[in-house]
């Protein structure tokens, strides 16, 4: 039951009828007024079971108790108990209004029959009284009358269809309603039939229904009534063919702007002009268009139309106020005409000088945008007003459309954001006064800054604006608390202010002194440095709160900077640390070569002096003392290569890989000599970076991959490949290969996979690649298998508009 409740909350009241039914969303079935009556507060409920009863008249009491009316059950079928249990059940205080007398109860007997017999003048008067005493202490009366009492001294049916109608005549002059109650079970079919015919709207199912049955009184007693009742049926029949053909047409309509607007395919100026030639055959209107629109300024201007037009087309302008846009826009009233002169438009250009006689538009605020109206017009006149369904179809498309270019605009804003952030030749500055620019256009204010605060000190330092004035400018200082970003202190971190004194901020300078109105900021909170507000700010004023698809497109922006403010911290951190490294690696070199050259100078010296008095062992050890000093210079010098990657790399710059590979070659080619190699390459590209150490790159893989080639002569070959902005580059060889679990390994500084035996080599040459890899911004691995070669590949970025392929 408690479903029903919530429906059909709210669907009576004590206001007109009419309106009162017309006043709820929950609501099933078109209230329309009926001919000849004017009464909408007496309807019928007609039900098969106690649930389906209770259903309706339990809520319809509770509504009346909340409005502060008094409710009259009179009780016949049920007894007052079950009523009043049904109230608690629904968490009605029933027992207070007993007490209060907001609610009486009370019986067929001592209402209907409180003279024994039922008499229509008398309970029409006990009505009466009842309602003018209710007006005295109420807002009105509300009544609630089981009918099953009928079937006790069986009165004439003449004379319950006569109270009926004296009820028809009572409630539209009094602030009364009523509905009595039918058993559909209780009641003959001949019977129930005279009871819908006397009431002019019905509650059945749920729903409350227009009774196209409905029959005056003066008609249902009078001698016509025969021949009237077939003109009424013969009407009705005609009323309900012609409303399916009219829902039919209504239905194709909507089914066919589900596919314009649901097409993949088509772009939105193909959608909008199908739109137009929907609405022109919906509303028998000549012409479709779309125009900006501004009321402040009293502007308008074409912007779309469906067709050629001798006066409307795109570019054209006019005043507002000359078009009947105006309707629509607000400055006056309505948004259809179908009578000019009448309507108060007889003087407009669009009448006088363009002859357009019908006019059927929808006003569309746009979020961050130029507002516009969607409207049909036509030279022709139109013999009625525009249909309420009419409008609403208008007011549907209108929907679509506002939902179409809010969204391009949205997409085109985070476009363009995206084509900001990612181009890799602007610097940070740049592209923060882009994204300002970007960012005043989508949010209509006038300035955007980036703002050093510390809430400790209560500082605010401006650090980035889109304009400097004569209040904001680099450098300039204040107080925290004297400006609006202190708003975004609190845990939401993004604040607006439309409204500086609803706001509670009138009374600080930025406000006061500033004349700044509109104010949208966010705080960046930084792990390793000052926090930020990145804000909007303007000193005109804006009639409409930020909405969610502005803040989010301030949070992007927000995001960004932040990101960028992180980076630029990571790669401070880094260049210190890479000092830090290359300081230590020089000191270290520097400090360990004396030693290890004064211990190679004694080991020398021992054995010029007593080389002849060493047996075999101590000239064996001899041997590998020398040999370790040696490989321990060699380490040394390698880890200070290693840690000046960074520090002492020259500038980027293009350059060609073939060109490149051939240097490298060349400094290899005695040792591909003597080793039988083979080296091929593919056509390499021009990529962009450090060509020593690109050089350097080669020529430790090239080394290795010829190192470790096995048994075998070594065979090699380099090659590269496009991918998106940058190029892989790849060393191919045939040799040992790699076990999969020691790929990782193979670029850790000093970490050696064969002992010294089988192979020379510091073990730090890879590890330098990777570094001078990741300098460049690239990546370096390798695939490879045990005895089936490796494959080394890193990527370097491409040289922007160089060719796709290869030379």
């Amino acid at each position: 039951m408690s479903h029903q409740i919530r429906r059909t909350d709210d669907l009576l009241g004590l206001e007109a009828g009419l309106e009162a039914l017309h006043a709820t969303s929950e609501f099933e079935g078109p209230i329309e007024s009926v001919d000849e009556h004017d009464s909408y507060d007496h309807l019928a409920l007609i039900y098969e079971s106690q649930a389906e009863q209770f259903a309706t008249v339990i809520p319809y009491l509770e509504r009346g108790l909340e409005r502060g009316e008094r409710c009259v059950y009179i009780a016949d079928e049920n007894d007052t108990e079950a009523i009043l249990s049904a109230l608690r059940d629904a968490d009605v205080d029933a027992d207070a209004a007993l007490e209060s007398g907001a609610l009486t109860m009370h019986t067929a007997q001592d209402s209907y029959l409180r003279n024994g017999a039922f008499d229509p003048d008398e309970m029409i008067a006990f009505l009466e009284d009842a309602i003018e005493e209710a007006a005295e202490q109420y807002e009105g009366l509300r009544i609630a009358g089981e009918m099953t009492w009928v079937f006790g001294d069986d009165p004439p049916i003449e004379e319950l269809v006569e109270y009926e109608g004296n009820l028809n005549e009572l409630l539209p002059d009094a602030n009364g309603i009523a509905l009595c109650q039918y058993n559909r079970e209780r009641f003959p079919a001949e019977i129930l039939r005279d009871i819908i015919k006397t009431h002019p709207h019905l509650i059945y199912d749920d729903t409350v229904c227009q009774n196209f049955y409905y029959t005056p009184p003066a008609e249902f007693f009078g001698p016509d009534q025969p021949e009237r009742e077939i003109d009424r049926m013969m009407g009705t029949l005609l009323d309900r063919t012609e409303a399916r053909v009219e829902l039919q047409r209504r239905h194709q309509h909507l089914q066919r702007q589900n596919e314009i607007t649901a097409d993949p395919d088509a772009s939105f100026d193909e959608k909008l002009q199908e739109m137009f030639e929907l609405g022109c055959e919906r509303f028998d209107l000549e012409l479709g268009a779309m125009a900006r629109v501004d009321a402040d300024r009293d502007w308008f201007e074409i912007e779309y139309t469906s067709d050629d037009h001798e006066y409307l087309e795109p570019g054209v302008e006019l005043p507002l106020s000359e078009t009947y846009c105006m309707g629509a826009a607000g400055i006056e009233a309505g948004e259809c005409v179908s009578d000019p002169e009448v309507e108060g438009y007889d003087d407009a250009v669009v009448y006088e000088e363009f002859g357009l006689q019908a006019y059927l538009g929808t006003y569309l605020e746009i979020d961050g945008g130029d507002d516009r109206t969607f409207f049909f017009v036509s030279s022709d006149g139109r013999d009625e007003g525009f249909t309420a369904e009419e409008r609403t179809f208008n007011q549907l498309m209108g929907q679509w459309v506002k939902y179409q270019l809010e969204q391009n605009r949205r997409e085109y804003h985070e476009r363009t954001l995206y084509e900001i952030a990612a181009d890799p030749d602007a610097s940070f500055d740049e592209k923060l006064q882009e994204m300002f620019e970007l960012g005043c256009e989508r949010l209509d204010l006038e300035l955007g800054g980036l703002a050093r605060i510390d809430l400790a000190s209560d500082s605010f330092e401006i650090e980035a604006v889109s304009d400097e004035n004569d209040y904001f400018e680099l450098g300039a200082e204040t107080t925290l608390s004297e400006t609006y970003c202190r708003l975004t202190l609190d845990e939401r971190r993004t604040a607006a202010v439309t409204d500086p004194e609803r706001a509670g901020v009138e009374g600080i300078p930025s406000y006061e002194e500033f004349g700044l109105e509109t104010y949208l900021g966010t705080r960046i909170e930084l792990e390793n440095g000052a926090d930020r507000t990145f804000f909007f700010v303007s000193s005109g004023s804006r009639d409409r709160p930020f909405s969610d698809a502005e803040r989010t497109f301030h949070h992007l922006m927000s995001q960004w900077i932040e990101y960028e403010l992180e980076q630029q911290q990571r790669e401070r951190a880094l260049e210190e640390s890479n000092e830090r490294l290359e300081q230590f690696a020089y000191a270290a070199s520097h400090d360990l070569q004396e030693p290890l050259r004064m211990v190679t100078s004694y080991l020398q010296l021992l054995e010029s002096r007593y080389g002849d008095a060493f047996d075999e062992d101590g000239e064996e050890f001899l041997e590998f003392a020398v040999d370790g000093a040696d490989r321990m210079r060699e380490m040394i010098d390698a880890l200070l290569e290693y840690s000046r990657v960074e520090t002492q790399g020259d500038p980027f710059e293009p350059m060609d890989l073939d060109a490149v590979l051939d240097d490298v070659l060349e400094d290899l080619q005695l040792c591909i000599r003597e080793s039988d190699a083979e080296v091929t390459a593919g056509g390499l590209p021009r990529v962009k970076g450090d060509a020593s150490q690109v050089r350097q790159i080669f020529q430790n893989l090239l080394d290795n991959a010829i190192t470790y080639a096995g048994d075998e002569p070594p065979r090699v070959h380099v090659d590269a490949k496009r991918r998106g902005q940058e190029w892989i580059v790849s060393v191919r060889d045939e040799g040992i290969g790699i076990d999969p679990d020691d790929r990782d390994r193979v670029f850790t500084v000093f970490d050696r996979l064969h002992s010294r035996e089988e192979y020379e080599g510091t073990g730090i040459g890879l590890a330098l690649c990777q570094r001078i890899i990741d300098r460049h911004g690239g990546e370096i691995w390798v695939e490879s298998e045990p005895g089936e070669g490796s494959t080394f590949s890193f990527t370097l970025p491409a040289v922007e508009n160089a060719a796709e392929s290869p030379r």
